[in-house]
Protein backbone atom coordinates (compact mmCIF):
# COMPACT_ATOMS: atom_id res chain seq x y z
CA UNK A 1 0.00 0.00 0.00
CA UNK A 2 2.76 2.26 0.79
CA UNK A 3 4.45 1.94 -2.58
CA UNK A 4 1.08 3.21 -4.21
CA UNK A 5 0.72 6.28 -2.08
CA UNK A 6 4.15 7.39 -3.26
CA UNK A 7 3.94 6.13 -7.02
CA UNK A 8 0.37 8.27 -7.00
CA UNK A 9 1.95 11.31 -5.65
CA UNK A 10 5.23 11.05 -7.51
CA UNK A 11 3.17 10.42 -10.87
CA UNK A 12 1.39 13.63 -10.24
CA UNK A 13 4.62 15.30 -10.40
CA UNK A 14 5.36 17.33 -13.86
CA UNK A 15 7.79 14.94 -15.76
CA UNK A 16 9.29 16.02 -19.37
CA UNK A 17 9.41 12.97 -21.66
CA UNK A 18 11.83 12.28 -23.55
CA UNK A 19 14.77 14.45 -22.44
CA UNK A 20 16.78 11.76 -21.24
CA UNK A 21 19.28 9.42 -22.54
CA UNK A 22 19.25 9.14 -26.05
CA UNK A 23 21.44 6.50 -27.73
CA UNK A 24 20.88 7.14 -31.01
CA UNK A 25 22.81 10.23 -29.98
CA UNK A 26 26.13 9.12 -29.14
CA UNK A 27 29.15 9.23 -30.35
CA UNK A 28 30.50 7.02 -33.70
CA UNK A 29 32.32 3.82 -31.52
CA UNK A 30 35.88 4.70 -31.26
CA UNK A 31 35.87 8.49 -31.74
CA UNK A 32 36.27 11.47 -29.18
CA UNK A 33 38.06 8.72 -26.75
CA UNK A 34 40.01 11.40 -25.12
CA UNK A 35 37.49 13.72 -24.19
CA UNK A 36 35.19 10.44 -23.07
CA UNK A 37 37.94 9.49 -21.17
CA UNK A 38 38.75 12.66 -19.45
CA UNK A 39 34.96 12.75 -18.55
CA UNK A 40 34.77 9.87 -16.87
CA UNK A 41 38.06 10.09 -15.62
CA UNK A 42 36.57 13.59 -13.66
CA UNK A 43 32.97 11.91 -12.55
CA UNK A 44 35.17 9.01 -11.27
CA UNK A 45 37.30 11.18 -9.09
CA UNK A 46 35.96 11.31 -5.50
CA UNK A 47 38.65 13.27 -3.83
CA UNK A 48 38.54 16.25 -1.18
CA UNK A 49 40.28 18.33 -4.56
CA UNK A 50 38.41 16.93 -6.77
CA UNK A 51 36.44 19.76 -9.19
CA UNK A 52 32.62 19.26 -8.98
CA UNK A 53 31.75 20.69 -12.33
CA UNK A 54 32.82 19.74 -15.96
CA UNK A 55 32.59 22.62 -17.92
CA UNK A 56 31.66 21.20 -21.61
CA UNK A 57 31.69 23.86 -23.95
CA UNK A 58 32.36 24.60 -27.80
CA UNK A 59 30.66 25.62 -30.74
CA UNK A 60 27.54 24.84 -32.76
CA UNK A 61 27.88 21.09 -34.50
CA UNK A 62 30.87 20.73 -32.46
CA UNK A 63 29.46 17.09 -30.16
CA UNK A 64 28.93 18.10 -27.04
CA UNK A 65 25.35 16.68 -27.47
CA UNK A 66 27.12 13.66 -28.86
CA UNK A 67 29.41 13.73 -26.18
CA UNK A 68 27.13 13.95 -23.31
CA UNK A 69 24.87 10.77 -24.22
CA UNK A 70 28.09 9.23 -24.43
CA UNK A 71 28.77 9.64 -21.12
CA UNK A 72 25.29 9.04 -20.06
CA UNK A 73 24.96 5.36 -21.69
CA UNK A 74 28.51 4.80 -20.60
CA UNK A 75 26.78 5.39 -16.38
CA UNK A 76 23.66 3.80 -17.78
CA UNK A 77 25.42 0.37 -18.82
CA UNK A 78 27.12 0.43 -15.35
CA UNK A 79 24.24 0.78 -13.20
CA UNK A 80 25.94 4.77 -12.48
CA UNK A 81 23.06 6.98 -14.28
CA UNK A 82 20.97 8.91 -11.56
CA UNK A 83 19.46 11.15 -14.11
CA UNK A 84 20.46 12.89 -17.54
CA UNK A 85 18.20 15.88 -18.92
CA UNK A 86 18.89 17.79 -22.34
CA UNK A 87 17.54 20.86 -23.48
CA UNK A 88 16.40 21.01 -26.74
CA UNK A 89 16.00 24.51 -28.72
CA UNK A 90 13.62 23.40 -31.04
CA UNK A 91 11.58 22.79 -27.70
CA UNK A 92 11.42 26.05 -25.97
CA UNK A 93 8.09 26.22 -26.01
CA UNK A 94 7.41 23.66 -23.76
CA UNK A 95 9.41 24.77 -20.62
CA UNK A 96 11.44 22.30 -19.77
CA UNK A 97 13.39 25.01 -17.90
CA UNK A 98 10.80 24.60 -14.90
CA UNK A 99 10.49 20.87 -15.09
CA UNK A 100 14.16 20.03 -14.90
CA UNK A 101 14.36 19.22 -10.72
CA UNK A 102 10.92 17.57 -11.08
CA UNK A 103 11.66 15.21 -13.72
CA UNK A 104 15.39 14.84 -12.41
CA UNK A 105 14.42 14.06 -8.93
CA UNK A 106 11.67 11.05 -10.29
CA UNK A 107 14.49 9.61 -12.02
CA UNK A 108 16.44 9.65 -8.96
CA UNK A 109 13.43 8.20 -6.86
CA UNK A 110 13.43 5.52 -9.34
CA UNK A 111 16.79 4.22 -8.50
CA UNK A 112 16.61 4.94 -4.59
CA UNK A 113 14.41 3.88 -2.03
CA UNK A 114 15.26 6.59 0.46
CA UNK A 115 14.90 9.36 -2.52
CA UNK A 116 11.52 7.81 -3.25
CA UNK A 117 9.83 7.87 -0.22
CA UNK A 118 11.15 11.21 1.11
CA UNK A 119 10.58 12.87 -2.62
CA UNK A 120 6.88 11.30 -2.05
CA UNK A 121 6.56 12.52 1.35
CA UNK A 122 7.18 16.01 0.81
CA UNK A 123 5.10 16.18 -2.46
CA UNK A 124 2.09 13.98 -1.29
CA UNK A 125 -0.20 16.58 0.65
CA UNK A 126 1.02 19.79 -1.09
CA UNK A 127 0.04 20.07 -5.03
CA UNK A 128 1.56 23.67 -4.97
CA UNK A 129 4.78 22.04 -4.67
CA UNK A 130 4.19 19.20 -6.45
CA UNK A 131 3.45 21.55 -9.05
CA UNK A 132 5.70 24.55 -8.80
CA UNK A 133 7.72 26.57 -11.48
CA UNK A 134 9.90 27.93 -8.92
CA UNK A 135 13.35 26.09 -10.02
CA UNK A 136 14.55 27.64 -6.97
CA UNK A 137 12.57 25.65 -4.51
CA UNK A 138 12.50 22.76 -6.60
CA UNK A 139 16.24 22.30 -6.29
CA UNK A 140 15.91 22.97 -2.46
CA UNK A 141 12.97 20.50 -1.89
CA UNK A 142 13.17 17.64 -4.75
CA UNK A 143 16.89 17.19 -4.71
CA UNK A 144 18.76 18.79 -2.13
CA UNK A 145 16.49 17.65 1.09
CA UNK A 146 16.23 14.04 -0.18
CA UNK A 147 19.28 13.86 -0.56
CA UNK A 148 20.36 15.04 2.34
CA UNK A 149 18.61 12.20 3.91
CA UNK A 150 20.50 9.93 1.91
CA UNK A 151 20.39 8.04 -1.99
CA UNK A 152 22.35 5.73 -3.50
CA UNK A 153 22.22 5.91 -6.92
Amino acid sequence: MKVAVEDSALNNMPYVGGAGLNTTKTCLEGTRTEILDEIISWANNIGDNASRIFWLHGGAGTGKSSIAHSIAHHFDRIKRLGSCFRFDRNQTGEQHHEKIFSTIARDLADCDAQMRQTLASTIRNNISLRNTKDIVQQWKEFIVKPAMEGIHC
